[in-house]
C-alpha cells in the first residue's frame, strides 16, 4: 500500500514481507513474548510485560485484560475513504479493522510473526487441484451492526463492486480484478450485472480464478475484501461511491459519528460477537480519531497526553529529536523497520527520454532526502526498489551510482543530459502530498540537488486525501499537469513478492483514477514475471532480474527503506506494532487503556 510520506505507514504499507515478503521487512526481530493479545475480560488483570524503547516492534507492551475507557487517536490527514474497497492507505486499512471483517485475517501481527487465520470464514478455505477455484464457508451467527445477517452474497457484492471503476476508485482493486475470472466487459454490479465466477450458497462462497493462484487466501485477508451489504449498501444515503460516508459494521466497533476532515468516533457494535471472532479481542469502549493538519500541534497533543497515538504517521522532526534525547519519552517510542520503500516516481509521459530520467537518478542527493525525513532513524538509503525481506532484494544492486556519500554523481548526470539532448537541463514539476513537513523538505532537497546540473524543479503540492486517487493517481492528470516527479512510498499488501510489485509495476494495473502504478510502467519483461507469479515458478533470481529491469526503465527512483519512529502513550496496554502485515503503526483494535 502507498504511504503519504511514510506518513501513512502502509499498506502497509508494510508488511514484513520477509518471508512471505509481506512480512516485509517490516521486521523487527521478535522473541518469545506473547505476541497474540490476551482475551478481553471485565476482570481487568494487568501484567508489566515488555517495556522500553522499540519494545512494541517485537513484543506486546503491558499485556492486559482490563476493559473500558476511550482510545484517543490523532491524524494529520483524514482517511482517503472509510469505504474498505476504496482506501489506498495502510493506516486507514488498519483502523478499518475496528469495524470491518473479511473472510480471513491475521491472528498475529507482531514483529517478524504473522499468522493467517479464519475471520468470517470457518477455516482457511479449500482449493481445487490447480488452485483456480477457492471455496470458503462462513461462520454462523454473523451480523451487521443493524442486526441483519452477514451473508455470502454480501462478500460477493463487496468484491464485485471493485470492478465498477466508474463508481469505486482507489484501493488495491487490481489484485482482485486481475485474478478473478470475469467477462472482458464486466463493469461491476451497479448496472445490474452479475459476476458468474463468484457463486454463493446459503453459507458459502466460491471464487473461480483466471489463473492458478495459491496465494489467494492473502487477498481475502485484505480489508479491501470486506463484505458490503448486497444491493442496499447501508441504506439510501450510503449507496455506491457514497458508501464510505456511512458504512455498516461487521467488526467489534461501528461508526457513531463522522465529520470529514475533522473527526470520527467509533463505539462498540452491539451485534458483534466475540464468539465468532478469534482475531480481535477489543478492550476499549470507544475510539476517537481527531484530524489536526498541523504536525507540530498533533505532536504537542501526543507528547502532553491529550491523545494516545498518531494513527497515520510517525512523529515530526521536533518531537523526534526530543524522543531520542529524553529517556522518559524514548521509553514509550518504537522505531520498527518497515518493508517499505520511499521513492520518487519519474513519469515517462512527462519525461519521455530515458536518458533525461536517468539524469534525475544520478543528480539526486539521497543523503539529503533521507535527512528531510528524519535521518537514520527514518530508514536506510536504498539503491534498488525491493526492500529487505522481500524476495528479490539484493544489497549489492546499484544500477545508478549515487556516489560514495549518496549525494549523487554529477558527472554522470551531466553526461545523461547530453545524451538526452538537454545539456543545459530542463524544467519539471515535482508532486508531493500535503500537509507534510517532511515531504515539503524533501521537495526542497531534490530541488537543490537537481539544480546542480541545470534541472529546474517546481512544486506541485496536493492534499493527501486526494493525492493518490485523482492527482498522481490519474495518468491523464499527470500528463496534463506535467507532473514529472511524484513523491510516494509503497509496502507490500500481503506476504508475497507479488504483493509488493503487482500494483505498482504491472501494466495491467494501470487504471484511469486511483492508479498505483504511478509512472504507468508497461514493460513486457516485467509484466511477464508478474503475470507468471500467481501460478508459481518465479524464482528468487527472476525477482532480482525484474527489479534490475525496472531500475533500467528509470521510472522508480528508490530513496530509502523505511523505519518509523512512533510514540505511544504510557497509559496504553496491549500495544504491539503491526509489522507483519500491511497496516503499519499499532494494532489499535486490540489496544487497551488504563484509567
Amino acid at each position: 500500500m502507498p504511504d503519504l510520506l511514510k506518513a501513512s505507514p502502509s499498506r502497509p504499507r508494510l508488511l514484513l514481507i520477509a518471508v512471505a515478503t509481506v512480512i516485509v521487512a517490516l521486521v523487527a526481530a521478535c522473541d518469545g513474548s506473547s505476541s497474540s493479545p490476551p482475551s478481553a475480560s471485565s476482570s481487568g488483570s494487568s501484567a508489566v510485560g515488555a517495556q522500553g524503547f522499540d519494545a512494541a516492534s517485537s513484543q506486546v507492551v503491558r499485556p492486559s485484560t482490563a476493559t473500558g475507557g476511550t482510545l484517543n487517536l490523532i491524524s494529520t490527514i483524514d482517511c482517503d475513504s472509510w469505504d474498505p474497497s476504496r482506501t489506498s492507505y495502510g493506516w486507514c486499512a488498519n483502523l478499518q479493522r475496528l469495524f470491518t471483517r473479511s473472510l480471513l485475517g491475521y491472528s498475529v501481527v507482531n514483529g517478524t510473526k504473522f499468522t493467517l487465520a479464519p475471520d468470517l470464514a470457518t477455516d482457511l478455505g479449500h482449493a481445487n487441484a490447480d488452485n483456480t477455484q477457492w471455496t470458503f464457508t462462513l461462520k454462523s451467527g454473523l451480523k451487521w451492526s443493524n442486526g441483519s445477517a452477514i451473508t455470502p452474497d454480501d462478500v460477493k457484492w463487496g468484491i464485485e463492486r471493485m470492478f465498477a471503476s466508474d463508481v469505486i476508485d482507489g484501493g488495491p482493486t487490481s489484485y482482485f480484478t486481475s485474478i478473478i475470472d470475469h467477462p472482458k466487459d464486466y463493469a461491476g454490479p451497479y448496472h445490474g450485472a452479475d459476476l458468474p465466477s463468484i457463486t454463493t450458497t446459503a453459507d458459502s462462497i466460491t471464487f473461480k480464478l483466471n489463473t492458478p493462484y495459491a496465494d489467494f487466501p492473502y487477498l481475502v485477508a485484505m480489508t479491501a475484501s470486506a463484505p458490503v451489504p448486497a444491493k442496499t449498501e447501508g441504506g439510501p444515503s450510503a449507496i455506491g461511491a457514497n458508501y464510505g460516508k456511512a458504512p455498516l459494521a461487521s467488526g467489534p466497533f461501528m461508526i457513531q459519528s463522522y465529520t470529514a476532515a475533522q473527526a470520527i468516533t467509533f463505539v462498540r457494535n452491539p451485534n458483534w460477537s466475540q464468539a465468532t471472532d478469534t482475531i480481535r479481542k477489543p478492550l476499549v469502549d470507544k475510539v476517537v480519531l481527531t484530524i489536526d493538519t498541523n504536525q507540530a500541534d498533533a505532536d504537542a497533543k501526543l507528547k502532553s497526553g491529550q491523545v494516545d497515538a498518531n494513527a497515520s504517521a510517525a512523529v515530526g522532526a521536533a518531537l523526534q529529536a526530543q524522543i531520542l534525547t529524553d529517556p522518559k519519552l524514548k521509553a514509550n517510542a518504537d522505531d520498527p523497520l518497515s518493508a517499505f520503500t520511499q521513492y520518487l516516481a519519474v513519469m515517462p509521459s512527462v519525461i519521455p527520454n530515458a536518458s533525461c530520467r536517468q539524469a534525475i537518478f544520478y543528480a539526486t542527493d539521497k543523503a539529503a532526502l533521507l535527512r528531510a525525513f528524519g535521518g537514520d532513524v527514518a530508514g536506510t538509503i536504498a539503491q534498488s526498489m525491493t526492500p529487505p525481506g522481500i524476495a528479490g532484494y539484493d544489497p549489492t544492486a546499484a544500477v545508478y551510482d549515487s556516489g560514495a556519500d549518496n549525494t549523487g554523481d554529477l558527472a554522470k548526470a551531466k553526461a545523461a543530459l547530453i545524451q538526452c539532448g538537454k545539456p543545459g537541463g530542463f524544467a519539471v514539476k515535482m508532486a508531493y502530498a500535503t500537509p507534510s513537513a517532511p515531504a515539503a523538505a524533501a521537495f526542497l532537497a531534490e530541488q537543490t540537488a537537481l539544480a546542480r546540473v541545470g534541472i529546474t524543479l517546481t512544486p506541485a503540492a496536493q492534499d493527501g486525501s486526494t493525492y493518490f486517487r485523482s492527482f498522481v493517481g490519474s495518468p491523464a492528470n499527470v500528463a496534463s499537469q506535467g507532473l514529472g516527479l511524484a513523491l510516494a512510498g509503497w509496502g507490500a499488501d500481503f506476504p508475497t513478492p507479488y504483493g509488493f510489485w503487482n500494483s505498482i509495476a504491472n501494466g495491467a494495473s494501470i487504471v484511469p483514477t486511483g492508479n498505483t502504478n504511478l509512472p504507468s510502467l508497461n514493460d513486457p519483461a516485467v509484466n511477464a514475471v508478474l503475470d507468471k507469479a500467481p501460478s508459481g515458478g518465479v524464482t528468487e533470481a527472476d525477482w532480482k532480474q525484474m527489479d534490475q529491469q525496472i531500475m533500467k526503465d528509470a521510472v522508480y527512483l528508490p530513496i530509502y527503506f523505511g523505519k518509523n519512529l512512533y510514540y505511544r502513550s504510557p497509559r496504553l496496554t496491549n500495544v504491539t506494532s503491526n509489522n507483519a502485515v500491511a497496516f503499519g503503526i499499532y494494532d489499535f483494535v486490540n489496544v487497551g487503556v488504563t484509567r
